[in-house]
């Protein structure tokens, strides 16, 4: 082979490996964005149930989707596994707690094989500082305008 064609193939391999990831990356935002509307289905359901659990699930879950916001950019497989941590769970509740059609929220086929090497979660205070963890520990979650304070979307 001459050097034109070992050239020519090097950059080819190059290109298809970043289409890659940017395919992965785009589908990353795109879930962790419909998790937005699972977490504001689960806290709509929340105002009508009164439990202090479901209300500290609702605080982890939505610590676990800011984390995942954040992340995105500097560590995407702990992003990935905190934003399918929150699909599953909110999931769970909305099919426990709800007569809606859960169709919107199931896993997509490429979602499925994207999520098969699930990372296992850090701590997830860890990624908060003390201001914000309190602020987010004292929520009032049956509060609609709660969205507000936080990014929970990647623009």
């Amino acid at each position: 082979m001459n050097n034109f064609t070992k050239k020519v193939i090097g950059c080819l391999f190059f290109l298809s490996f970043l289409s890659f990831k940017a395919q992965d990356t785009n589908l990353l935002k795109n879930f962790i964005n419909k998790n937005d509307f699972a977490l504001r289905s689960v806290q709509k359901n929340l105002i009508n149930i009164a439990s202090v659990e479901n209300d500290a699930n609702f605080i982890e879950l939505l610590k676990l989707q800011i984390a995942s916001v954040k992340l995105f950019g500097s560590d995407a497989e702990q992003s990935a596994a905190m934003a399918y941590n929150v699909r599953e769970r909110c999931t769970e509740f909305l099919s426990k707690n709800t007569q809606v059609s859960l169709k919107f929220f199931k896993l997509s086929d490429t979602e499925i094989a994207f999520f098969t090497t699930k990372q296992p979660l850090k701590k997830i205070n860890s990624y908060f500082n003390k201001s914000d963890l309190k602020a987010i520990n004292a929520l009032d979650v049956k509060n609609p305008n709660l969205f507000n304070d936080f990014i929970i979307r990647i623009k």
